[in-house]
């Protein structure tokens, strides 16, 4: 069987539709940001992206690792430093 390009358009357009849901369901957001020069070098030395990558996808992906982990360094805080106590 082949396939003709409106089938092709179609199939793209169900799959968009399809993560669309499911981003919904998970209460995920798609975004645009601007990430700086200062931004990029600093994911390149806490590892998250190859040295000299520009890929916007692989910077995208960077940048999602690094939220993924503030949240974990946010909970620690909390856990170290409850809030309501005075730290001095």
């Amino acid at each position: 069987m082949t396939t003709t390009p409106a089938d092709a358009r179609r199939e793209a357009a169900r799959r968009r539709s399809q993560e669309y849901r499911d981003r919904r369901r998970r209460g995920a957001l798609v975004v645009s940001i601007e990430v700086q020069p200062g931004d990029v070098h600093g994911l390149e030395r806490l590892g998250l992206l190859p040295r000299g990558d520009r890929d916007p996808y692989a910077v995208a992906c960077a940048v999602a690792q690094f939220l993924t982990g503030a949240r974990a360094v946010a909970d620690l805080g909390a856990a170290l430093f409850p809030a309501g106590t005075d730290a001095a």
